[in-house]
This record gives structure tokens, sequence and C-alpha cells, in this order.
């Protein structure tokens, strides 16, 4: 064979050698390179696995936290609302009424009216109102005071709480007994004659009488005469007026048991109202009913009885009387008088109400 040929041959072979070694080589490292990419994404991965459980932990951490601090707030927040709760109770009060609803005249409906108001006005809560009858509904319970209030009839609790304050109020009265003044924290009158008749060392403190501030009613116009509210009824002047006059008559029971609606409305209908007290010897010579301050207070033209307080005060702009002619003259001046003249009466005397009569007790300042 030619020597050429023979190298050429040998070329050929050294070629595939290398060829195949460069392809050895190639896999080597393409193994290499294809292992240490498996390796870094296994790293990766696991890097992102370690990453992935940290925030986890962290959350967890985080939510238990948050938990805890709900638990801590829930209990702090229990804490407040309870101790809230017990300071606002200790300035509850339950007013206790020893006579029925339907027992309600006019002048005590106003006088309890007033009393809740006093009690506002002086930072106290309302717990609410209950009657003769049903004196202890649960809802009243949890009230740190109580304001037992006597009306025309003897009041004997047999309930009283050692762990609250109990008081007597005494609105008005005819008789009274001894035993009716044991075992109250406090006692409380609307009439300095009571006050006076007690001397079995009991310190009772005096409630002036008040009002309750009212829209000023302006009559659009005048359906009747005559609105005549008693606490004593008086036959003859009825009759009499009945014949010469347009009236409507009610007893203070009945005028207490409408609706607000419907005393406001025979109020402003009405040209003049007539409120007759009831017979002297009840009632001291200063006590004016509440009733007839409430009437001043709505700007109402008033004729009424004849009281140291009403004369000093508000002179001739209500209509005074002292007796049943005087009763009728009285109404009959008020009735003659033109209705710009009377309606201006009235809203004088209710502006010397507003202006000059403080309603203020200390009693309620230092009531625990």
């Amino acid at each position: 064979m030619p020597k050429k040929s023979l190298l050429s041959d040998k070329n050929s072979i050294n070629a595939m050698k290398r060829k195949e070694q460069e392809t050895a080589d190639a896999s080597v490292l393409f193994q290499n390179g294809k292992q240490k990419r498996i390796f870094f994404a296994g790293c990766a991965e696991d890097k992102n696995i370690r990453t992935s459980l940290s925030l986890n932990v962290k959350n967890i951490l985080l939510a238990g936290l948050f938990l805890i601090i709900l638990f801590v707030g829930g209990l702090a927040g229990k804490f407040v609302t309870s101790y809230l709760r017990i300071a606002q109770n200790q300035k509850s009060v339950a007013i206790r009424i020893g006579d029925t609803r339907q027992h309600l005249d006019y002048d005590f409906m106003t006088a309890i009216n007033f009393l809740k108001y006093t009690l506002v006005r002086n930072g106290y809560e309302i717990a609410g109102v209950a009657y003769a009858g049903n004196l202890y509904p649960k809802e009243l319970d949890s009230a740190k005071i109580n304001i037992f209030v006597r009306g025309f009839t003897p009041f004997y609790d047999l309930r009283m709480n050692e762990h609250k304050t109990n008081v007597l109020y005494v609105h008005r009265y005819a008789d009274f007994y001894a035993e009716e003044f044991q075992n109250f924290d406090s006692y409380l009158s609307s009439q300095r004659k009571l006050m006076d008749a007690i001397t079995h060392n009991i310190d009772i403190s005096f409630l002036p009488s008040g009002f309750v501030p009212h829209d000023m009613l302006i009559p659009q116009k005048y359906d009747f005469d005559i609105l005549y509210i008693y606490e004593f009824y008086n036959q003859v002047y009825d009759a009499y007026m009945q014949k010469n006059y347009q009236i409507k008559t009610y007893c203070g029971n009945d005028f207490a048991l409408l609706s607000e609606k419907e005393r406001l409305d025979l109020l402003k209908s009405a040209r003049v109202v007539v409120y007759e007290m009831g017979k002297t010897g009840s009632d001291d010579e200063t006590y004016v009913p509440y009733a007839v301050f409430d009437l001043i207070s709505y700007g109402r033209p008033i004729v009424t009885n004849r009281k140291l307080p009403l004369d000093a005060y508000f002179q001739n702009n209500i209509w005074l009387f002292d007796d049943v002619e005087s009763m009728i003259l009285a109404t009959e001046q008020a009735l003659n008088s033109s209705d710009e003249i009377r309606e201006l009466k009235a809203a004088r005397a209710r502006t010397v109400l507003y202006d000059f009569f403080d309603t203020n007790s200390s009693f309620f300042k230092k009531l625990k």
C-alpha cells in the first residue's frame, strides 16, 4: 500500500479519536453543569423552603401576639366597662311611688317630673319609675339610690336595702304617722309645714316648688273660654261658668291621665286656665302646687288661689282669688281683657318664672 494512503488513514483515525474525546469531554461538562444546576436549584428551593417556614413562624407568632393583645384588651375593656357601670350605678336612681299611676293628679305628676329633672341636672341617671302594685320591678334592682315618693296616702316600705341609699320624699300630705319615718337614710319634703311637724330626731331637707322648662304655647285660635282644673271641686263656680261661658272641667286626676298631646291641645285652646288648689289646711301658706308653675311655664294665662309667692313674684300678671266670689270675679277680669293683653301678661309671668326662680336644691349635691 502506498505510504500516502497509510498516513491519510492514520489521520482519520486520530481525528475520530479527538472527536470522541471532545464528545466525551462535552458530555462530562454537560453532566457537571447539569449537576451544578440541580445543586443550585436544590439550594434555591431549600432556601425558599426555609424562608417560607420562617415567614410562617413569624405569622404564627404575630397571630399569637395579636390574640394575646385582643385577650388582654378584652379583659381591660371588661374591667373599664364594669368600672364605668359601677360608677354609673352609683348615680342611678329608682323612683318608687306609693300610689298607682291612676291615682296621680296633675300636681303629683308635675312634682315627679320636676324631681326627675332636678336629679338629671345634678348628674344622676333615672333608672326608672315604679308605682304601687309593682314597686320592685327587676329592671330597677341595680339602682344605687331609691327615692320613695309619698303622696296623700301613708307609705310603709318593708324592703329597705342596707347596701343602697333610701330616701323618703313626702310630696304632700293630709295625715302622717311616725312609723312612716323609719329606716330611711334621708328625708325630703316640699312642704315646710311637714318639716315643722316632725320633731323626733329626723333631719328633713326642703325641696322647693319648681318647674320643668317647656316651649311656650302660642294659640292659633281659641275653642272655648275656660279650662278649669281642680284639686278641690267648686260646684258653685262651675255651675255659674257653665251658664255664662264655654268651659271644660277636669279634676286633677283626669287631666293627668290625658296624653301629653291632649293636655297641650286643651291648654292652647282655652282663653284662660283656672287651677283651683286643695282646701287650706293640708298645705302651708307658702306651698304652691307644681301644677301652677307648670301652667305658667307654658305661657298660659292663669287664674288660681292666692299664695304669698305668687302674689310677690307675679303680681298682676296672673289673676288670684281667695274665695268663690273673688274666683268668679278674677276669671271674668281675665276674660274681659283683650286677647293681646291677656297673652302678654302670661308671657311676662313666664319670664319671671324662668329668670327669678332658683330651683336648685343642695340636697341632691350631697346625695350618695
